[in-house]
């Protein structure tokens, strides 16, 4: 990370939790990813595991596409009404390179989150570093993207209009989002948008042309916005690791 972080001792900018706060933690696996890490969490979060490759123990999904995009808005659709107070969704391997804490481990992750600076913003990335992602992923209007190599690239405001169910004229200018489908949500942000907008965001990856990669992958440019986060959310990296981990500069 380049400079010395060290575990603050005193950092409470936010309100402190309820003694009983509810969490669950969603993840999407496929056949050879082990998920035996999960056991040791429990009871302290609710293991919500999706296949997608229709093994025995874990919740199915509908259909393979999306990679986790499908088992993360099909956990939100088929929970809607009973959410947790927190949720967390991630990548379902023990360690990750998406990880920028706690050596890459994900149970070290979650034991450092601060769940207070989680119920105060509603929704968090879990990395901090940029990149990839941010400052910006795309111009959608830059003339440059109809000859782009990526399918993504080269249709994004159609895919972008379709998955939201806008117009064109809402298509922001330069979108940008910490990389990469690893969050945590508070009931109360994903409650504002109905369980509908979910449905119709699932419909979308069922029905589109694009494989099942690419869907994925339009799924991680924008999450943050199907959160409803501006369209660049960009934290300050270094403030990021503070409040999420108490991981603050000398």
């Amino acid at each position: 990370m380049g400079k010395t972080l060290y575990r603050c001792e005193i950092h409470s900018p936010y309100d402190p939790l309820p003694l009983t706060i509810s969490k669950a933690l969603v993840l999407a696996k496929v056949r050879e990813e082990n998920v035996s890490w999960v056991d040791d969490l429990q009871p302290q979060w609710i293991p919500y595991i999706y296949t997608a490759d229709r093994e025995p123990g874990y919740f199915p999904v509908p259909e393979n596409k999306g990679r986790e995009g499908m088992a993360y808005l099909t956990h939100i659709i088929d929970n809607y009404d009973t959410l947790t107070d927190i949720t967390v969704f991630m990548h379902a391997s023990a360690t990750q390179w998406h990880n920028d804490v706690g050596d890459t481990n994900s149970s070290n992750v979650l034991s450092m989150l601060r769940l207070d600076a989680v119920k105060q913003r509603g929704y968090v990335n879990l990395r901090c570093q940029h990149r990839p992602g941010c400052p910006t992923a795309v111009h959608p209007f830059d003339p440059e993207l109809l000859s782009s190599p990526s399918i993504v690239y080269r249709n994004f405001t159609t895919i972008y209009t379709e998955l939201f169910n806008t117009s064109i004229e809402t298509v922001p200018k330069e979108i940008g989002g910490v990389c990469c489908g690893q969050f945590a949500l508070t009931k109360e942000r994903i409650h504002q948008r109905r369980r509908e907008d979910y449905v119709r965001m699932r419909d979308w990856a069922f029905s589109t042309s694009l494989d099942n990669f690419t869907v994925g992958s339009v799924f991680e440019m924008l999450w943050h916005m199907v959160f409803l986060e501006d369209p660049v959310s960009c934290p300050d990296t270094q403030q990021c690791y503070c409040e999420l981990y108490d991981l603050c500069n000398e």
